[in-house]
């Protein structure tokens, strides 16, 4: 008889956790370079202020998520601290694309992409203190 290892799920889902940061991320810049007419969003949310902080909080939540996404991912193990420079530059590039595309260009909305990135890593950060091992075999928060 034949034995399974019993890692070949994790290892898997990894892959699959890895991908969907990669999918996310890749959906995100798209979103972000599509030209988006200002009527449609001012019908749909009401008043031109309701599409500002709807824009300002997408900005937030989207980068937060990416980094925790990315952060939990497993096989970038103590490196997913890369990934926040490189959301970083995501959001400085893509900010400096949007001019191209017919989309404002703001500032701005880096530094909303970094507060959600630090608020993302704070998150990260406390996940990975939780779930980490201790030498007892627990887990952190059981000590």
């Amino acid at each position: 008889m034949k034995w399974k290892d019993p890692m070949t799920c994790c290892r898997s889902s990894r892959v699959v956790h890895v991908v969907l940061f990669a999918a996310f991320l890749m959906a995100w810049t798209i979103a972000l370079l599509l030209p988006v007419p200002a009527q449609s969003a001012e019908r749909v949310l009401g008043d031109p202020f309701s599409v500002f902080m709807f824009g300002k909080g997408l900005h937030i939540a989207a980068y937060a998520f990416l980094t925790i996404l990315g952060g939990t991912a497993a096989l970038f193990g103590r490196n997913w601290v890369w990934i926040l420079p490189g959301l970083i530059v995501h959001g400085g590039v893509t900010e400096i694309l949007q001019g191209f595309v017919g989309r404002t260009s703001r500032i701005e909305d880096v530094g909303l992409d970094a507060v959600g990135i630090g608020l993302g890593a704070l998150a990260v950060l406390a996940w990975r203190r939780i779930t980490r091992p201790t030498s007892a075999g627990g887990t952190a928060s059981q000590a």
